[in-house]
Formats: C-alpha cells, sequence, structure tokens
C-alpha cells in the first residue's frame, strides 16, 4: 500500500467477531503460530493469512507444502520481522521460496529485516525487478525504499529470480505456481502496484490468487494475457488490501469461493480516525458488496481474525 492510512480498531467488534467465528485463531497474535493438526494427505498445503498486528496495514502469508517446504507471500512491515521469524522458526528456520508482490514497505519491509538479521535460512527470492529511473520518474517517493530493498537483495548472496510472465514453478510435491502478472512498464498510474507480482499457488486440491496491490489497470493487462479458466481460483488476495485495487469483473473472472483480506478491522469498516463506521473515502464496503454479489462462501479479515490456519 502505497500511502500510509492512520490505524483504527473497534475493540469491541473485534471482540465479538472473533468469539463467533469458527477456524483455528492465533491466541497470542504477536507472538505465536497457531498451528492447527495438518491434514493427513499428500501433495497439497496449508496456508496461514497473518494478523494485520497492532493494526498496521501490511500484508502477509506463510505456506507449509505437505512435504515440508515453507513458503512466505510479502511478510509486512520490518518492525515485525522478530513476530514472522518466531512463526518461521517454529516451522523450521528454513524458507523454501520468498514470493515479494512488490517493493513497498508494508509487503517487503520483513524480508529485508529477515536478510539482515541472516537467523533465516532462505533458498530463494522471486520477485519482479523494477527500473529505478522509472520509480524515480513516476513514483520518487517510494526510491529511497526500492533502491535500498534491491541493494540488500544483491547483497544477501541469496538466489533472486527475476519473474517472467507465464514462469512456472515448483514449490513442493504437487503444488505449483504459476506466474500471471509481472512489472508493466507501460502502466504508469500508480506503478508499483500496478507492476505486482501476480501468480497462482495450486494442488490438486485447491488454487490460491494473490495479487498483491495490483490496480485496475494491472488487472485488466493479467484478464488480457489469460485466459479466464488460467485465472480462476479458490481463493482470492484482496488486491491492494480491498479497498481500491482492481475492479469487479476481475474478480468475477476470478470467481473465487473465499476471499481473503489482508486488511485491519478499521479499514474494513471503512472507520477514519475512529469517526465511525463509513466514514473514510476507501472503497472498502463497495468491494464487500462486490463479494456478497459474488455470493462467496467466506470473508477472511486479518484485522479481525488475527493470524488463521487454512487448509
Amino acid at each position: 500500500m502505497k500511502t500510509r492510512i492512520r490505524k483504527y480498531c473497534n475493540g469491541s467488534i473485534l471482540l465479538g467477531l472473533i468469539l463467533i467465528l469458527s477456524c483455528s485463531n492465533d491466541d497470542d497474535r504477536t507472538g505465536f503460530l497457531a498451528i492447527k493438526e495438518f491434514p493427513d494427505r499428500q501433495e497439497d498445503f496449508s496456508m496461514w493469512q497473518l494478523d494485520q498486528f497492532h493494526g498496521e496495514v501490511q500484508m502477509g502469508y506463510i505456506l507449509r507444502t505437505d512435504d515440508g517446504n515453507i513458503i512466505v507471500v510479502d511478510g509486512g512491515l520490518g518492525q515485525f520481522s522478530g513476530i514472522i521469524e518466531k512463526y518461521i522458526s517454529k516451522l523450521g528456520k528454513h524458507v523454501h521460496t520468498w514470493l515479494i508482490t512488490h517493493p513497498h514497505k508494508d509487503h517487503a519491509g520483513i524480508l529485508m529485516e529477515t536478510i539482515r538479521k541472516k537467523k533465516i535460512k532462505i533458498d530463494r527470492i522471486i520477485h519482479s525487478d523494477l527500473k529505478l529511473e522509472l520509480v524515480e520518474k513516476y513514483e520518487p517517493q517510494t526510491l529511497e525504499f526500492i533502491k535500498e530493498y534491491q541493494d540488500i537483495l544483491s547483497a544477501s548472496g541469496i538466489l533472486v529470480i527475476d519473474a517472467k510472465l507465464g514462469d512456472n514453478y515448483m514449490l513442493g510435491k504437487g503444488v505449483e505456481l504459476n506466474i500471471l502478472g509481472v512489472r508493466n512498464e507501460t502502466i504508469l498510474i500508480n506503478m508499483v502496484n500496478n507492476s505486482s507480482l501476480v501468480f497462482k499457488i495450486k494442488s490438486s486440491s485447491k488454487s490460491v490468487l494473490f495479487l498483491g496491490d495490483l490496480g485496475v489497470q494491472g488487472g485488466n493487462t493479467v484478464l488480457s494475457n489469460f485466459s479466464v479458466e488460467q485465472v480462476k481460483s479458490d481463493y482470492v488476495q484482496m488486491a491492494h488490501h480491498g479497498q481500491d485495487g482492481v475492479d469487479k469483473s476481475f474478480y468475477e473472472a476470478v470467481s473465487p469461493q473465499y476471499a481473503m483480506w489482508p486488511t485491519p478491522g478499521w479499514l474494513w469498516e471503512n472507520n477514519l480516525e475512529g469517526k465511525g463506521f463509513n466514514s473514510g473515502t476507501w472503497k472498502t464496503l463497495s468491494v464487500r458488496d462486490w463479494m456478497q454479489d459474488l455470493k462467496i462462501t467466506r470473508n477472511y479479515v486479518a484485522g479481525l481474525e488475527g493470524t488463521i490456519q487454512l487448509d
């Protein structure tokens, strides 16, 4: 997310919703990864949507394949790297693949801190490399951070893969990664978000589409490059935290059963600085209506449920 949004969380609403939710929640929302018993299966994966720690807008997911590989998607703000380090350590201190959708602080910060600390082994990083001259011209406010991100990756000694459109990678036995969107140097509006790495992770039983902070223009590009069948997924990560990303027609093409919202409670409610429900200017409530129109089975909202395991 490019702009800093001030945080707010309605505690009473949050508590009530947590009590009625049926999925496994993280009892200690900042220090312990709650792991349900893994299903008795092979060639599949479990997935955790990470909390919006302290009401901050960010995005992070951890996946574990049935043969034990750990995959991280983004992670979140660098200040919370210690929490994610504990989570990864509980799963073995070894990341097989770290995927970065785009180099904004609320997505790539934790990876940068993890590389600096050198406590977690990372086999490879997959991202879409941006040209600094374009960033300087069209999104100069992020140039310093993105340059630092590129410098840290370059000096890390870790295998860094600049993904190409249509690439496929195996993440574990029976778990495949398909690249559906990479940097787009023809979209100069909302440039870094619209260059989000878009990818689908699938097994024989389920598929998850990750969009990062993709905007309308980037979404239209994905739909022009791939068929509806290639885009269609069981789970979709809501673009740009569900408040101003791709349009309704994109989600219609995806036709998800489940929506994953890397979204704090106040943004879910469009609540500006505690002024009340729908007092802000974000588009979250409209996007929520889209999901209702699509008759999805369930919204998973990180800011309401904490870190949660999805199988």
